[in-house]
């Protein structure tokens, strides 16, 4: 018996050796062309992939697609996708099509199309369209030498600045969060960069060649990579948000395309190059790179996560596997937002998770940001958590009250669920509001200290008094207008000493 065990454990051990440890797959054919894959941030389940006029969709992070809406009008090929995540269903695309390139915009996941701008030619290989990741609402675009700017999600278009430099339409746009610092990778000119939102330009970077695909990190400040065709290939890697750019060494030589830094961790970077038939992956930085064989030309890297990551491809859609990628999903959660809900349902609204440890110090294990539908659900998977071992779980909300799971929550075969509405007792410290018939998260802690109290009444009061409008934490409930109901809410929350109730609270308090 214990021969036929250990040959067991020898045979299985030598088919895990035998397997690659990771393996680009094809998930959906189709011809590619700059950036045609996005996903949804608050719902990465959602993804999309265009290809020549047909718009794919995936509900289960690409493992399998299928066609929504009608075809893109006058496309042959589909340049870029610009998901809003906010509104499912509403994304922009950029086309090629004759005379004029276009964009095109859809509010009903496709099925009727909007022309916004017919006026030149975008970078036929390039991702003409990119957003500005602290206001989801703008989005930018560079027909022919005219750098264009929307602030309606692609509705409407205006020139901005011309004829600055570049030779003609640049391949990528990206712009630094929380700055008005953008950068532009040109075909034949170099690297061009703005401090003041795409009024002014100046030249940091010079090639003979192209500059396929720029990416910047979210995490590190200043941080930026871009990839290069022809002139010699490579890498490049800036420190100073996109000044100076210095060549990594083990790219010479090599013609590069698509680069992407992991959203919520920008030391996970993957690269590939156009087409030598590789992907290269770092976890550290760029100090350590892991060399992955995918068939067919490069032209898009999108990470998700730790463990979920596309590219795409010229015959189509890649999702990138590992016996290393392990996960467990949260589904489904649901929670109400006291000044989101109406009664009968809830105005979306995105809540950061947290998964924490069942002892002081309750240390984060992970955290994600996710969107809560009209039905107050969402869907999370974590990669830092395990089976059978218990967490607390945490919700946090721009504007209301952070709340703790009442008991920790153990996640079995890979799945857990969790309902805060159904009882006041699903809060730690019983502390949920009821409104006709469900428990909800008390809202009015403006400014996050834990407390509804007269602070958060005078910086609504103030904001009120000044007619503040839009997506801030003065709107309780997101009718982007700060008016005297959010004052309401936060007036009888701080009656009833509304405050924040952990674990770590003083006994007196729980």
């Amino acid at each position: 018996m214990r021969v036929k065990i250990l040959l067991l454990v020898l045979l299985s051990n030598l088919i895990l050796l035998s397997q690659p440890n990771y393996q680009w797959t094809l998930k959906q054919s189709g011809s590619s062309l700059g950036g045609p894959i996005d996903y949804n941030k608050f719902n990465p389940n959602i993804v999309y992939y265009g290809s020549n006029n047909t718009i794919f969709k995936s509900t289960n992070r690409g493992e399998s697609f299928f066609v929504t809406g009608t075809p893109v009008p006058n496309s042959s090929k589909i340049k870029c996708i610009i998901l809003d995540d906010y509104n499912p269903g509403t994304f922009v695309v950029a086309i090629e099509s004759s005379p004029n390139d276009k964009i095109y915009k859809t509010t009903d996941d496709g099925n009727t199309w909007i022309l916004t701008n017919d006026e030149g030619q975008m970078s036929y290989f390039g991702i003409p369209i990119t957003q500005d990741p602290s206001n989801p609402n703008t989005l930018f675009t560079m027909i022919n030498t005219n750098f264009k700017k929307s602030t309606d999600f692609g509705s409407t278009w205006s020139t901005i600045s011309s004829n600055f430099g570049p030779v003609n339409a640049p391949c990528d746009i990206e712009v630094f969060p929380d700055t008005n610092i953008i950068l532009i990778g040109d075909n034949g000119t170099g690297i061009f960069k703005s401090t003041d939102y795409g009024l002014t330009w100046t030249q940091t970077f010079s090639t003979s060649g192209e500059i396929p695909t720029i990416a910047v990190d979210f995490t590190n400040p200043g941080i930026a990579w871009a990839t290069k065709w022809g002139g010699g290939g490579g890498l490049l890697k800036s420190t100073d948000y996109g000044s100076s750019w210095t060549p990594v060494t083990l790219f010479n030589g090599v013609n590069m395309w698509g680069v992407h830094s992991q959203p919520d961790n920008g030391n996970h970077v993957i690269a590939g190059c156009y087409s030598c038939g590789y992907t290269w992956r770092t976890k550290d930085g760029g100090m350590n790179w892991t060399q992955i064989p995918i068939s067919s030309s490069n032209y898009q890297i999108s990470i998700v996560d730790t463990v979920t990551q596309f590219a795409a491809q010229g015959n189509g859609f890649y999702k990138l596997e590992s016996p290393y990628f392990n996960f467990v999903e949260l589904s489904p959660l649901k929670v109400f937002i006291e000044g989101l809900f109406d009664g009968q349902s809830l105005n979306p609204d995105t809540i950061l998770v947290e998964l924490r440890n069942s002892a002081s110090p309750y240390s984060i294990i992970e955290q994600k940001k996710v969107l809560l539908n009209s039905s107050g659900e969402s869907s999370i998977q974590f990669s830092n958590a395990l089976n059978g071992t218990p967490y607390y779980l945490v919700i946090k909300h721009r504007n209301s009250i952070e709340t703790w799971s009442s008991t920790t929550i153990q996640f079995t075969s890979g799945f857990a669920s969790y309902d805060f509405t159904t009882a006041q007792n699903k809060a730690y410290g019983n502390n949920l509001k009821f409104i006709n018939g469900k428990w909800c998260i008390y809202s009015g802690d403006v400014n996050q200290d834990g407390f509804v109290n007269s602070i958060d009444m005078n910086l609504i009061f103030n904001d009120n008094v000044n007619g503040t409008s839009g997506y801030v934490n003065t709107d309780l409930n997101n009718d982007y207008l700060t008016e005297i109901y959010d004052l309401y809410l936060v007036f009888i929350n701080n009656l009833a000493g509304v405050q924040k109730i952990t674990p770590q609270s003083p006994i007196s308090e729980r």
